[in-house]
């Protein structure tokens, strides 16, 4: 295979994260568990021995994350916001002001692309329903109106969110697994762990290396099984992807995704089937992951014209390989690819 020099292999997917650890020393420990709707796997590289200790410390502050923005728990956070910020501002923690501030300030650079209104669509698109059927168009305009980040309104010297539009909602889970990875991240390091990585789902952070060798992470394939490439992962840096076979179903030919496009209120039709976004914020991958995917090729490149800080790996419908140039050396792709490098 083309990635046999790797040790340990992260797959990187927008659907589950698999990591197997073989010969790489016997310091190194791992423990997984449910969180954030999917399965979050942390392992530590020769930490010390309260190192059951350091996992629950990690494990904590993602499960705290998980409390604060669960849409589905009356009592977060979010659901405080979405039960009265239409009728007044709601007072928020700074904790959760700071990520709506974080989110509705992307949704302006990317002219929308990345937007935490989609929830104002509820359970229109359930893919977990055993029968599921794609809503119809009069249903989806109808509720078009509500999508749009200018619908918040923000006070910053008071802490409050406010809801312009009766029926507009709001979801952080198009940020929160990315913030979720940078928090375990932080208390890892608050215990002095210099070797780990935290991986939930396709959100991905690393600190350190595993035993002398880079933590690797493998992007997998959006249309088939393992992996279209392999990388070094660099000490702080983090990767998230999205893609259209996380949650989807086929109808009538069709794949109806997850990822909502705000300006149509239907899945992303954009051309791209997988974006993977790497940078030194697990926010921002994540974040960026989901605005590039619904923007597009094209789009996406104009705006990295406009950015520092981010990399890109752009899978296109006719699995073409697009990818920024300063990952060049440090990722190896499978052989059958065609890979453009920009």
């Amino acid at each position: 295979m083309f990635f046999k020099k790797t040790c340990f292999l992260i797959y990187l997917s927008a659907a589950v994260v698999t990591a197997s650890v073989s010969g790489c020393g016997s310091n190194t420990s791992k423990i997984s568990r449910p969180l954030l709707g999917t399965i979050v796997s942390i392992t530590i590289s020769g930490g010390p021995e309260n190192a059951a200790e350091d996992f629950d410390a990690a494990f904590k502050e993602i499960e705290n994350v998980q409390t604060a923005f669960n849409l589905y728990n009356p009592e977060s956070e979010i659901s405080r916001i979405n039960k009265s910020a239409a009728r007044h501002p709601v007072k928020v923690n700074n904790e959760v002001f700071t990520l709506i501030q974080r989110s509705l300030e992307v949704s302006v650079k990317t002219g929308g692309a990345f937007d935490i209104t989609f929830a104002s669509t509820g359970k229109l698109w359930d893919f977990s329903q055993e029968n599921f059927t794609p809503p119809d168009d009069k249903t989806v305009k109808k509720l078009l109106p509500l999508i749009s980040y200018k619908n918040v309104r923000l006070d910053s010297n008071a802490s409050t969110v406010q809801f312009l539009k009766s029926g507009t909602k709001i979801g952080l889970g198009g940020i929160a697994k990315g913030y979720a990875t940078g928090r375990a991240i932080s208390a890892l390091k608050k215990r002095d762990i210099k070797n780990a990585i935290v991986a939930c789902a396709g959100d991905i952070q690393v600190i350190g290396n595993n035993n002398g060798k880079p933590w690797m992470t493998g992007i997998q394939d959006p249309r088939g099984k393992g992996v279209i490439g392999a990388i070094e992962m660099q000490d702080g840096e983090s990767v998230s992807t999205s893609g259209d076979y996380e949650r989807f179903r086929i109808v009538n030919g069709r794949r109806y995704h997850h990822i909502i496009n705000p300006a149509t209120g239907y899945p992303a039709d954009s051309g791209l089937i997988s974006v993977t976004v790497f940078s030194s914020d697990p926010v921002l991958s994540d974040v960026y992951s989901t605005a590039f995917f619904v923007s597009g090729l094209e789009k996406t490149r104009k705006l990295l014209q406009t950015m520092n800080g981010l990399s890109v790996v752009l899978v296109t419908a006719d699995m073409k390989v697009y990818t920024s140039a300063d990952l060049k050396g440090r990722i190896v792709f499978r052989n059958d690819l065609e890979v453009i490098y920009f």
